[in-house]
């Protein structure tokens, strides 16, 4: 059902001496994270790196979201904390200023 996906880009810059530290703690995503990515309805997260700037690319299904999902937010404000301490500027929407799209064709 691609017709309910979203698709954001968000952009965030890291300080010089945390780059190191941004990265170690995404190789280590507590599980809990990631559960409540799913249960928010996110079918794909990722993130890119040029430099000192990220590039975060999230596809979500709203539809895929579950209403009654369950969220601890000390695990979530902790998450927030740990990175949040690595950036310079959190992040922000990227503007779409141009897409090329493909029309499915039937043959």
């Amino acid at each position: 059902m691609a017709a309910n996906r979203v698709t954001e880009i968000k952009v965030a810059h890291l300080h010089p001496d945390q780059v190191e530290r941004y990265e170690q703690l995404h190789r280590d995503i507590p599980a809990g994270n990631e559960q409540h990515m799913r249960e928010a309805g996110i079918i794909s997260l990722r993130i890119f790196r040029e430099g000192l700037t990220l590039f975060m690319v999230v596809e979500s299904d709203p539809s895929l979201a579950l209403p009654d999902r369950v969220i601890d937010h000390e695990l979530e404000e902790e998450w927030h904390r740990l990175t949040g301490e690595c950036f310079t500027s959190i992040w922000w929407d990227a503007s779409e200023i141009y897409k090329l799209h493909r029309e499915d064709s039937k043959a």
